[in-house]
């Protein structure tokens, strides 16, 4: 043996006791798949999302993110934010109304319950009660900061129209929406069945709005129903209030939108679906068709019509878009109403500004509506333009993002919408720019566009729906790692490891944010500053990049750099971990490919940058960073087997372009290997070989396997190659330093590729003579490694070896251990084609070997076998001797991707194909700090505006025209004074806090808090004593006030009562 001959250097001397490792999970990244409810808070800026399964979680600003979980993991079915008491509300599928204190979320929530089930929840941040929709037509209120039910209640309503109108329909008496005035907290609307309420807070019903469509009117399902020559009353599904406030737009649940003025209840202003208005007056000519053909149109006969979807959600948008008070134009924002048939999308109309003229002065005591007020009403919720947002599956809800102002039901200035949807079972989060890009000319203007003339609109709505093509769509934005599920799913990652320069090139600068980011900032995090100093360590660590792999054709990039946790309390994080990086994104969807792009697998060279992607059809793309070459080449001389794709688009904004593809062909595509010279060898299923040469770019082939009509000369013992390795290195039988290519093939026959350069056209290719060895069968993917047998460093394809080829023709060159590893077992031989040092088969034969990598540890190596039991496997290097082996089933699942430092990737895998976790492990934990932040969810808070005014319906110097202006508005402290009646007890003291591990904190900190509550505890009761004491002064003067009073008037009776005897005494 050669090991008898020479001493061969133990390169795993630092890794041979066990102490040596420590196993353990570094961090998880849990993707939200089955996403129920979302909603928004701008004051905090926090997204909160609640699933199925009971989890709630928050999401801020960079590193904020924190889980809440509903008691017995109920399936959350409301959640909102409360700004002006930082709480987080929950109701779950039990109709339970759970708080939590959003300064503390450790602290279990309040949870209360209610007589009846509760089908709707609204709030606002100018006070502090939440009022709540119960299924016995009851609106209970809720005190936040008190956490108690108040006394307030309103009655149902139902029963009292019904009472006062003496009808006899029998309509649905659950109340099913409830809205708050956007500019008079003392009015609420309430939606009954088919009723829509207007209700004052002293317990009044003030008007009530039905829609009836009258026989022969089409209605929302148009002259396609049976039920056109009967009287209709569709049911109320959503409402959405103008931001002036004085008319408001309704849905229901037979597809159309009316809108109302608040001081007409008789008769709306506009019944209109998604392709026609006035749909609740009769259309002469139709109806008649409709009688003509027995009661069925001609569109429908041999055809079922698809039926019309009800309108599940509207809401109003207003813009700081005009000097008018009444604000400018509008987009009203529709989910539902489409046709079964119409693709899944939500609708946005982008409405005139509401521009009435002030009346003429009318002659007696006329009230009401005035006609032109109407008319211009009218004019303002006709579209200027429809904008629709497609969707990727049906839409299940969405949410709008404002700037900063949480009024108007949080639909002010918006930037961003948010929309939830269905695809292949799997619940998806999307998001858009907002308004559309085509809207926003005349969102900027004021009222330009309101004196058009009402019928020229209604005469050409057909052409202009039929003409409206979007300019510009509106643009993705991203959401938040933890969100990408459906088609955005991730199915497939890897973990890349680069040194701290090559980062800097790949990475970037510091990201500054983009116009594609939600405006998500609230909270603050930080890591323990008692591991500050072991988290600076982390500085000198290598540069780690996650890249994923989803079911929208794209491949992503996160930087899960160490020394992004780098922060403490006086300097928070600045980006989240994993932290996105969007400008490399890569979108296979732009490459022009005959069937949609799925991949299979992909690489990325870590000196050069280039990224390999390889598709499930067998196409290998090539793509370069931008910075590599400026203008990429478009034709090429004469390989015509290479489609260059200089021309095609990339998106804006990204560093990654398409270069080079090579298609696939009659010949599967195998397996492939990234260098970082400029070469990428491929490998087929007959065993045939070929490198693409990036300098070109050209296709390269050995002599012996030159096409012949897309055949191949295809040798007897020659199969599929499974593994391709590339490296810089010299061989037994050929002392010199070239670039070699090895590719094993499945039975375990290997060849050696020496690649030369012609000396007259300074071209690359195949040398003649190619050197066979045996190896290894069913040699793993990445099972291949070539090191230096003193150090044990790697001997890759990189540019420092390849210069060394270059310059040295040196026959006395450093030895090499080829190391292969199989699912079976490993061999290790000496300079590639030498003599084998050593063998070994795997200590676990009953479970199944995944993945092997060469793992440096100080200075020294081991080769590491990973099986599905999950175990990792330690073998010494050169001689393969079983050193450990370790237990990962309290880390992960499986492992799919390991790097050289010993860190690796675990998933798991949810049944719908994507992931719904991702682990973090390493085998060497000691003094890595990636723990958890803690988070302060509350430190970043906006002051809260005043609540808006009433407006005048009329231009700004005509008074009273609204039917309440004028009268004084409730405030939101007056309103939590009525909702908590006389008895509301003191609040309790708000005790600052952040969400965080109780042992994270120092004794002193604690008792700091502490003492800081007493204080104010303290200072709380000496104020209420004082103020108490200074009521009591103030009744005590009153009383002695109205006691001299009293004996001024009986002083001044009695006088009187003399002064009238006196007179009569004297006969006056």
């Amino acid at each position: 043996m050669f090991g008898e001959r020479h001493v061969l250097a133990d390169l795993s001397t630092g890794q041979r006791e066990p102490d040596d490792f420590d196993v353990g999970r570094l961090r998880t990244v849990d993707y939200l798949l089955d996403t129920r409810v979302l909603t928004y808070e701008p004051i905090l800026s926090l997204l909160a999302v609640g699933t199925t399964s009971g989890l709630i979680c928050v999401v801020g600003g960079p590193g904020v993110e924190c889980s809440v979980q509903t008691p017995e993991g109920t399936p959350v079915k409301i959640l909102q934010l409360a700004a002006s008491t930082d709480k987080l509300l929950s109701v779950d599928d039990r109709d339970r109304l759970h708080i939590w204190d959003l300064k503390d979320l450790t602290k279990p929530p309040k949870s209360t319950r209610f007589d009846h089930a509760i089908n709707a929840v609204v709030l606002s941040p100018s006070h502090t009660h939440v009022f709540l929709a119960l299924q016995s037509g009851e609106i209970r209120t809720y005190d936040l900061l008190c956490l108690k039910k108040s006394p307030y209640v309103i009655p149902n309503l139902w029963d009292m129209y019904q009472t006062k109108i003496a009808s006899s329909v029998d309509l649905s008496n659950i109340p099913v929406d409830i809205v708050v005035h956007p500019r008079d907290l003392n009015l609420m609307f309430i939606a009954f069945g088919a009723v829509y309420s207007l209700f004052q807070s002293s317990r009044n019903i003030l008007r009530a709005y039905e829609l009836v469509i009258p026989a022969g009117a089409p209605g929302g399902g148009g002259y396609h129903q049976s039920e056109v020559l009967t009287h209709r009353r569709p049911s109320v599904t959503s409402v959405a209030i103008h931001p002036a406030g004085h008319f408001f737009a309704v849905g229901y649940a037979d597809g159309c939108v009316a809108f109302w003025a608040m001081e007409d209840e008789d008769q709306p202003l506009l019944v209109r679906t998604a392709t026609d208005l006035d749909v609740n007056v009769i259309n002469g000519e139709e109806l008649e068709k409709f009688l003509q053909n027995g009661g069925s149109s001609n569109q429908e006969k041999g055809s079922n019509f698809p039926e019309r979807q009800p309108i599940y959600r509207v809401a109003w948008c207003g813009f700081p878009n005009s000097s008018d008070p009444r604000g400018g134009a509008t987009a009203l924002v529709v989910l539902g109403g489409d046709r079964s048939d119409d693709p899944c999308r939500l609708t946005v109309h982008i409405m005139p500004a509401f521009d009435s003229t002030e009346p003429p002065a009318t002659s007696g005591s006329k009230s009401g509506l005035h006609p032109s007020i109407r008319k211009a009403m009218r004019l303002s919720v006709i579209p200027l333009e429809t904008t629709y947002y497609l969707a990727s599956g049906p839409v299940y809800d969405f949410i709008l993002f404002p700037k900063s102002n949480p009024h108007f039901s949080g639909c002010w200035d918006s930037v961003a919408l948010l929309f939830l949807t269905v695809t292949s079972g799997s619940r998806m989060v999307e998001a858009r720019q907002f308004p559309p890009p085509k809207s926003m000319s005349p969102l900027s203007g004021t009222n330009a566009q309101s004196s058009r003339k009402e019928d020229d609109v209604a005469h050409d709505l057909p052409a202009t729906l039929e003409d409206m093509t979007l300019s510009g769509e509106p643009r993705p934005m991203h959401v938040p790692s933890n969100l990408c599920s459906g088609l955005g799913g991730v199915f497939y990652v890897q973990l890349l490891t680069l040194q701290r320069a090559m980062h800097d090139v790949l990475v970037g600068q510091q990201p500054m944010p983009c116009d594609t980011d939600l405006p998500i900032a609230g909270g603050s995090a930080w890591m323990d500053d008692k591991r500050l100093s072991e988290l600076r360590l982390s500085r000198s660590h290598p540069r780690r990049i996650l890249i994923s792999c989803h079911h929208d054709s794209t491949v992503r990039f996160h930087d899960i750099s160490p020394n992004l946790l780098i922060s403490s309390s006086a300097s928070p994080l600045q980006k989240n971990w994993p932290c996105p990086i969007h400008d490399l994104t890569i979108n296979l969807s732009f490459v022009p490919l005959s069937s949609p792009p799925e991949v299979a697998t992909v690489q990325v060279a870590p000196e050069s940058l280039e990224c390999v992607v390889l598709l499930k059809s067998g196409d290998l793309l090539v793509y370069q960073l931008n910075t590599v070459q400026a203008n990429p080449p478009t034709e090429t001389n004469d390989d015509k087997e290479l489609v260059l794709l200089g021309n095609v688009d990339s998106g804006p904004g990204t560093k990654y372009h398409p270069f080079v593809m090579l298609p696939h062909s009659n010949v599967s595509l195998t397996c492939y290997a990234l260098s970082d010279i400029g070469f990428i060898g491929v490998g087929y299923i007959d065993g045939s070989v070929a490198v693409i040469d990036l300098r070109g770019p050209s296709l390269l082939r050995p002599q012996s396997q030159k096409r012949q009509s897309n055949l191949l000369v295809r040798h007897q013992d020659a199969g599929p190659v499974v593994s391709l390795t590339w490296t810089v290195s010299a061989i037994s039988i050929d002392a010199q330093l070239a670039v070699r290519l090895i590719a094993i093939h499945e039975s375990g026959n290997t060849q050696i590729f020496k690649i030369i350069r012609d000396p007259k056209s300074s071209l690359y290719n195949f040398a003649q003579d190619v050197t066979k060895v045996e190896g290894l069968q069913n040699t793993l993917q990445g099972g291949s490694f070539v090191i230096d047998s003193q150090k044990g460093a790697p001997w890759r394809a990189d540019r420092s070896r390849f210069a060394a080829s270059l310059q040295t023709q040196d026959s006395n060159h450093d030895h090499c251990f080829w190391v292969t590893a199989s699912t079976k077992g490993a061999r290790c031989m000496l300079d590639i084609s030498g003599e084998r040092i050593a063998k070994v088969e795997w200590n676990c034969k009953k479970n199944k070997v995944g993945h092997v990598q060469v793992i440096e540890r100080n200075n020294s190596r081991v080769l590491v076998a990973f099986n599905d039991k999950p175990e990792a496997m330690v073998y010494s290097l050169p001689y393969l001797e079983h050193l450990h082996t370790f237990s990962l089933a309290k880390v992960c699942d499986n492992v799919v991707s390991v790097d050289e430092t010993g860190d690796f990737i675990g998933t798991r895998c949810h049944e719908s194909g994507v992931l719904e976790q991702i682990v973090f492990g390493t085998l060497f934990k000691t003094r890595r700090v990636y723990d958890h932040p803690i988070v302060d969810l509350t430190s970043f808070h906006r002051e809260i505006p005043p609540h808006p005014q009433p407006v005048s319906a009329g231009p700004p110097s005509l008074l009273g025209s609204w039917f309440r202006y004028g009268t004084p508005i409730m405030t939101g402290e007056q309103l939590d004074e009525l909702l908590a009646g006389p008895d509301r007890p003191t609040p309790p003291p708000v005790l600052v806090q952040t969400s965080q591990n109780t042992t994270a904190g120092d004794g002193s900190g604690v008792v700091r808090i502490m003492e800081n509550a007493r204080n104010d505890v303290f200072n709380r009761l000496n104020n209420a004593l004082a103020e108490r004491g200074e009521m009591l002064g103030n009744l005590e003067q009153q009383i002695d006030s109205l006691q001299q009073g009293s004996k001024d008037m009986v002083a001044q009776a009695k006088r009187l009562a003399t002064e009238q005897g006196a007179r009569r005494w004297f006969g006056f």
